[in-house]
């Protein structure tokens, strides 16, 4: 998780970096600190403030995959068995392994019947190896792409045996904020020009800071869930 979240903060220093030059740009005529100011026009300021919703959605949606891939890293390295394992992760390694016995290339001369019943017979003997990319390519796990917010966060981190015990005092409608507007923006239901508009900068600092506040937190959950091997039943030896 370390990598994870020195990524994480690599990215939140380049956002606070674009953050601030927004602030040194304005379409209207300041009184005070002009030598400071870069005057462009409001089509391009209303650009610029759009764009910070794509790099917090980036930030949110990388670093969200990024740490629930070290969890099915960490639950392979262990060489869990099936029954040393959480009934969540059961379940997510049964979907992704067993769904489709059809997958499966049946040696020849077994009949399918017998080979399906014996992969059952030893589903309690098994090593839990979770995947995490559907392939070699690595494809996005379609879970996660494109829809992330607080609210899905919370059912993935369920779905992992991650649930949230004790939630943040952060006001989450700022994930969902910045999912919409990113989706709005990628999908071409809204303009640049026109998103921008609607956001003051300091709208944007308060999306800003209560995003990547919500976003550390999540990590650090993850982290402890990894650490402390939640994901385990910890079977005495």
């Amino acid at each position: 998780m370390e990598s994870v979240i020195l990524d994480f903060e690599s990215k939140v220093k380049e956002i606070e970096e674009y953050s601030s030059f927004i602030e040194t740009t304005t379409h209207l005529e300041r009184e005070f600190d002009k030598s400071k100011i870069v005057k462009v026009s409001e089509t391009v300021h209303n650009v610029l403030k759009a764009n910070l919703f794509l790099l917090l959605y980036n930030l949110i949606e990388s670093s969200f995959k990024n740490a629930l891939e070290k969890i099915c890293i960490q639950i392979t390295m262990d060489r869990l068995k099936y029954q040393e394992v959480i009934s969540e992760i059961k379940r997510m390694w049964i979907e992704k392994k067993y769904k489709n016995f059809e997958n499966f290339e049946i040696p020849k001369g077994v009949k399918k019947s017998k080979f399906i019943m014996d992969k059952i017979d030893n589903i309690a003997e098994d090593i839990i190896k979770i995947e995490f990319y559907s392939d070699d390519k690595k494809k996005k796990n379609d879970e996660i792409s494109g829809n992330i917010d607080a609210r899905e966060i919370n059912r993935i981190n369920e779905k992992y045996g991650a649930k949230l015990i004790n939630k943040p005092n952060i006001d989450t409608r700022s994930l969902l904020t910045v999912k919409t507007q990113r989706n709005n923006l990628a999908h071409g239901d809204e303009t640049f020009n026109k998103c921008g508009r609607n956001y003051t900068i300091s709208d944007l600092k308060k999306i800003e800071q209560e995003s990547i506040e919500y976003m550390r937190f999540i990590l650090s959950h993850i982290q402890n869930f990894i650490d402390n091997k939640q994901y385990s039943l910890k079977i005495d030896s």
